[in-house]
């Protein structure tokens, strides 16, 4: 009597961890991105005195600044939700 073969069923298992660093990672690395970009249109508006490039470099400063500050929050949240679960 041939013995027969028996498939195992491979679960794979995703660690909650790795998925929740990834996430504070991509967040940190955004927020660092806005953040550079914030920074040099703050100098830039300070320093340009044409009025339609300071008009423009404030309002881009501001978006920006909401921006981080949104990516802020984020990644607070974030790490609050990593202390609560540990």
């Amino acid at each position: 009597m041939p013995k027969k073969k028996v498939r195992k069923n491979k679960k794979t298992v995703v660690s909650k961890r790795s998925d929740s660093k990834k996430k504070m990672n991509m967040v940190f690395r955004r927020l660092i991105f806005f953040l550079i970009f914030f920074v040099l249109f703050l100098v830039l508006d300070a320093v340009i005195s044409n009025d339609m490039w300071d008009n423009f470099l404030g309002i881009a400063t501001w978006i920006f600044g909401f921006i981080c500050a949104a990516l802020l929050l984020v990644l607070l949240i974030l790490w609050f939700m990593k202390i609560i679960k540990k």
